[in-house]
């Protein structure tokens, strides 16, 4: 008869041996993907800085969340009211498992019609169908740019790590520095 735990037979390795190869040189591998994780947030902290951008927004749920592509759907679909032309969205969870949304927001350019909304009134469409909110103006490109760029890959174990790019071409094409 076929031993069913040894590891030919058993296609998942039980928690102990997981935890077992960290201890002879898994450590490696975690610190290559870590350092692959941070690469990856400074490429996307380039490529989104080579952008004008008008707000930083971060957006906690009323109601709790636990899907990621949902949550972002709906932020986005709010901010298309407020003339929101491009967007990059990253969610990020909270201790509780729910979870919140940051993000970086730009109208359609200077002289374009129509203008994105005041950050006022972005806030009131975004607390008053989703609840806790906070819109303000960037200070620099880089800093709001790297500061997102982060959610991408911050909690590579968690299920709810998830981004989204927002806008069409036309909205990204214009909006370069």
């Amino acid at each position: 008869m076929k031993d069913i735990f040894t590891p030919r037979a058993y296609p998942c390795r039980p928690r102990c041996a997981q935890k077992q190869d960290l201890s002879r040189g898994g450590e490696r591998e975690l610190a290559e993907t870590l350092g692959r994780g941070q690469e990856i947030r400074q490429k996307y902290a380039e490529w989104l800085q080579g952008y004008n951008w008008d707000y930083f927004t971060t957006i906690t749920f009323r109601s709790p969340r636990k899907e990621p592509y949902c949550a972002l759907k709906h932020v986005w679909g709010e901010l298309r009211k407020h003339d929101v032309a491009r967007a990059f969205l990253g969610v990020e969870p909270h201790q509780s498992g729910d979870l919140h949304v940051h993000g970086i927001l730009a109208g359609r350019g200077e002289g374009f019609r129509p203008e994105i909304e005041l950050p006022w009134d972005i806030w009131s469409g975004l607390f008053g169908r989703f609840g806790r909110a906070k819109v303000e103006a960037c200070n620099t490109h880089e800093a709001v740019a790297a500061y997102c760029a982060k959610y991408i890959l911050k909690q590579q174990h968690r299920v709810a790590d998830y981004y989204g790019v927002y806008g069409n071409k036309f909205a990204w094409q214009g909006g370069k520095l």
